[in-house]
């Protein structure tokens, strides 16, 4: 009589074959997730390449890394910084891994118009270098300096009284401790700012400033192969 041969498995060897089971499963998941991360595509306003690692609030949850989401506002790309505030996305260079941002509040065709919120923090994400800082200053008396633009007529009124405060811009790495406001603008450091006016210093904040972005930082959701991923895609977030 021919006897079948038993198969017998241990508790703790069934469960490390069903744990082989699901790992596999799980990295073939993760793999398929991690290409639709860098292959999504998606666009808003005038900026037509955002892919990853940026995508947009309402991209599929797979798109992108959500640690560089960004908003459609108006049919306008916007980034909001937590510590700064909200900027207008002007371009996306992936090969450099810059982005150019506006600051709300300036407009083209006026020079009175003025930057609404403060520059960008530097973080994990983005470093502003190479941008250079302009400064906002009010004097109660007038400056006669190459260090400093009168800011007229755009912010000064050139007929009011000499005893009014006027504007001026400073602008250099360490700014003056007593300055009322600052803005980042895409200038280089040899341009002599004595044959300089306001209505170009206005028009170097209106093409805005460039952010470096880099492709590390803390997650909130869970990575695989360099990728994040919000904690709403199941089954992550135990092998990160």
């Amino acid at each position: 009589m021919v006897h079948e041969p038993k198969i017998s498995l241990k508790i703790g060897e069934l469960l490390e074959v069903l744990g082989f089971v699901w790992v596999r499963k799980f990295q073939i998941f993760n793999a398929k997730d991690d290409t639709s991360a860098k292959s999504c595509t998606s666009s808003c306003g005038h900026i037509h390449n955002i892919s990853y690692p940026f995508r947009l609030n309402d991209d599929p949850k797979y798109c992108g890394d959500v640690r560089y989401t960004l908003s459609c506002e108006s049919n306008i790309t916007v980034l909001v910084l937590p510590s700064s505030g909200k900027y207008y996305v002007q371009a996306i260079n992936y090969n450099d891994k810059t982005i150019r941002l506006l600051y709300p509040g300036l407009v083209n065709t006026n020079c009175y118009s003025m930057p609404r919120n403060f520059p960008p923090s530097t973080d994990r994400l983005y470093f502003s270098w190479p941008s250079t800082s302009i400064y906002y200053l009010k004097c109660s008396n007038p400056l006669n300096s190459s260090l400093y633009v009168d800011t007229a007529p755009c912010l000064n009124n050139t007929s009011s009284s000499s005893s009014q405060p006027k504007t001026y811009i400073a602008t250099s790495r360490s700014g003056p401790w007593n300055a009322e406001g600052m803005a980042l603008g895409h200038f280089e450091y040899s341009v002599d700012y004595s044959n300089v006016s306001y209505k170009d210093i206005h028009n170097a904040l209106v093409y805005g400033f460039e952010l470096h972005f880099v492709l590390f930082g803390i997650c909130q959701g869970w990575t695989r192969n360099d990728a994040c991923f919000p904690d709403t895609i199941p089954g992550a977030s135990t092998l990160d």
